[in-house]
């Protein structure tokens, strides 16, 4: 059985979280990337040849120009020259001395001839042809037979005007024909003719740097005048139909200047854009991976930390934290399961504390065992007789013992009010005076008023007996002191519990409240208060060996403990 393609969103959904993200930016990033990067490629590849084209255009117009001008001075100069008064003389059939007429060809026509070749270089010969053949001058001066030989000679006939032809050595000739000088008041034209011959590559010198790569090409309906290539391309074959060509309007001679260049060469700024276009896609291509990258290992590492957490949780570690400030999906789902990892602890820790209750509970059995009218009874009788035998001591002992344990027993409530926490602190601290013979003093800090709210039962009592039993009494070097401080600051009760007692030594102070002792210690008070209101509100004991011990530890208004609970 062939196994079908799998769906691509199939492989796109199996991929890892991270990969997932990369493969996104990427798509999201090069497709419109690639389609801006096609549309600029185009665009631009328009314009480069639409300004290859404007350039080809100028130049032609420079051409044009340049050789207009050129061709107007020796249209000009030729005409100057076969109107002058010596060329028109020179071609005269007036009866001369032979003398006279030396003197004329080489003090006046040579003169006139090498001061017009001397300021124009172009000119490589000038020479008259006239319609006599007994007059010979070196080549200055030839007779018409040696022209009536050309095939174009017939068209010397035709016009008066300048003709352009060239010769057979590559030399360009201009033609201009001499007045008849025996028809006067009417333009008339002799067989006699002037010839300028120029030299193309001079001529032509000024075409040469009007553009690259080109070929050029002059001519007019019967000939070619100029045909020039550049070297750049002169080796190089392109197809027929693989060139752009550029024709000029006809000069006032009826040339017609043709520039080409190969329509290869024309795009070729267009693929150098191409091939740049190409690079930045390549580069905005890494840059993009190298971005998502980055990013996808942020957003990764924030969701491997979540399940990381998951797993650690999944194990049973409860004591993870994890936090997010970010406040996006990732960020809300991981506190939302920090808040149930705490109300997971929250649950274990009420299972610990319903053990804590179990022991509260027994203590509430135990003091249950007791009947409070019985021992209340008891007590009054004593302080009756006490009173009656004028025993003080035994009285005041009784109303003390009377009212410690009814704030002690509290009707088996697990709390009490504030102020009967004072009074059965008191109560106690005075019985331990009487039972010890006043062997300390006391120093009672308690502000008034203090606000009435509910406080766990029997908080001060076990902190005082420990001051007193463990601190004052066994030191008999001085006097004992306790001190009592009931202060209220903001929204906060501070307890503190001092003595000048042994004090505890250092090492044995960490364990104070994480080893159970006899009774209802220290580790009982510490546990009731963290599970009433919180880690931050645990006892703290701070001691000095052989000099002094205290013990602290606050609990909020009830404002303050509803805010907290609120939070939570």
């Amino acid at each position: 059985m062939k196994h079908l393609p799998r769906h691509p969103l199939n492989i796109y959904l199996n991929l890892k979280y991270r990969n997932k993200l990369i493969l996104t930016c990427i798509l999201a990033g090069v497709i419109p990337l690639i389609t801006l990067g096609v549309f600029c490629y185009y665009q631009t590849r328009n314009l480069l040849l639409d300004k290859e084209q404007d350039a080809l255009s100028s130049a032609i117009d420079t051409a044009y120009n340049s050789l207009d001008y050129q061709v107007r001075l020796y249209e000009n100069l030729v005409t100057y020259l076969a109107l002058s008064e010596i060329v028109v003389n020179v071609s005269s059939e007036e009866n001369q001395g032979i003398i006279e007429k030396f003197e004329m060809l080489n003090y006046e026509y040579d003169v006139l001839l090498d001061n017009i070749s001397v300021q124009y270089p172009e000119i490589a010969q000038i020479t008259l042809y006239v319609d006599r053949t007994d007059l010979y001058h070196g080549k200055q001066l030839r007779p018409i037979s040696d022209l009536e030989s050309e095939s174009w000679y017939a068209s010397l006939d035709d016009t008066a005007a300048p003709v352009w032809h060239m010769d057979q050595d590559g030399y360009l000739c201009l033609f201009r024909k001499v007045p008849n000088p025996y028809i006067k008041y009417v333009t008339s034209f002799s067989r006699h003719s002037l010839c300028i011959r120029l030299r193309p590559e001079k001529l032509f010198s000024v075409l040469t740097d009007i553009s690259n790569d080109y070929h050029l090409q002059i001519a007019d309906t019967d000939e070619t005048f100029y045909d020039y290539t550049d070297d750049s391309i002169i080796n190089m074959s392109y197809p027929d139909d693989g060139w752009t060509a550029k024709i000029s309007s006809p000069l006032s001679n009826g040339w017609v200047i043709t520039l080409e260049k190969p329509s290869v060469l024309l795009a070729a700024p267009a693929n150098k854009m191409a091939v740049t276009v190409f690079i930045i896609l390549i580069i905005c291509f890494i840059l993009i991976y190298t971005v998502s990258g980055l990013l996808s290992n942020f957003f990764a590492q924030k969701v491997n930390l979540l399940l990381s957490a998951m797993h650690k949780v999944q194990e049973g570690d409860l004591t993870v934290h994890i936090h997010d400030d970010c406040p996006d999906e990732i960020g809300e789902l991981t506190n939302s399961f920090q808040y149930m990892i705490q109300k997971l602890n929250r649950l274990v820790v009420e299972d610990y504390k319903n053990k804590i209750t179990l022991k509260e509970t027994q203590l509430m059995a135990l003091q249950a065992q007791i009947n409070p009218h019985f021992l209340y009874n008891c007590l009054s009788a004593i302080n009756s007789k006490a009173l009656v035998n004028s025993q003080k001591e035994i009285s005041q002992m009784a109303q003390l013992l009377s009212t410690f344990y009814r704030t002690t027993l509290n009707k088996g409530k697990a709390e009490t009010m504030l102020s009967n926490e004072i009074k059965n602190v008191k109560s106690y601290i005075e019985i331990q005076l009487i039972l010890n013979d006043n062997l300390f003093d006391v120093v009672y800090q308690i502000d008034e008023p203090l606000p009435e709210r509910e406080i766990p039962n029997l908080l001060l009592q076990p902190l005082v007996e420990n001051a007193i039993m463990h601190g004052i009494l066994p030191n008999s070097t001085r006097r004992g002191v306790l001190f009592l401080t009931v202060t209220q600051v903001n929204d906060l009760i501070h307890f503190t519990i001092m003595d000048n007692g042994l004090g505890i030594p250092p090492e044995k102070l960490p364990l104070l409240t994480q080893t159970q002792s006899d009774g209802y210690g220290l580790k009982n008070v510490h546990e009731r208060l963290l599970l009433t209101y919180g880690k931050e509100y645990g006892l703290k004991i701070n001691s000095i060996l052989n000099e002094s011990t205290m013990i602290t530890f606050s609990i909020p208004t009830q404002e303050r403990q509803m805010k907290e609970q609120n939070k939570k």
